[in-house]
């Protein structure tokens, strides 16, 4: 398999990754809710800061007009991010906060888990802590 056709998905990866996408609403309200916590950590803060920074960017680590493979930089940023942040928040916080039935940290390391399988190789061992 060549690594271009490890960039491209499957179909029930896409299904699942659809379906995660619902969920963005409610990740922003997250997001917005843990920032305005003081119980939270300043480098967590810092790190929610960076990534709405990036993700607003027109600048990507990959084009977004690549098809397959444009937005997925933007998707392994945001789960990398966040399953980062959601580590060093305790969990009573995030769920205090979470106002979904989903369990949040299962979800971000399920994306995470997906996206960053969909990455080549030689990109995977480059990533810390994964």
């Amino acid at each position: 398999m060549t690594e271009e056709r490890r960039l491209e998905p499957s179909a029930d990866v896409r299904t699942r990754l659809s379906e995660y996408a619902l969920l963005a609403p409610r990740l922003v309200k997250l997001v917005m809710r843990l920032m305005r916590d003081k119980r939270v950590p300043a480098r967590s803060k810092a790190m929610m800061v960076v990534l709405a920074g990036y993700l607003a960017s027109p600048i990507d680590l990959v084009p977004d007009f690549i098809p397959g493979a444009g937005y997925l930089d933007d998707l392994v940023i945001a789960a990398f991010v966040l399953d980062q942040i959601l580590n060093r928040v305790p969990e009573h916080l995030v769920a205090e906060h979470w106002d979904g039935d989903e369990d949040i940290l299962q979800v971000v390391r399920d994306v995470l888990d997906i996206t960053v399988r969909s990455l080549p190789a030689r990109i995977r061992r480059r990533l810390p802590g994964i």
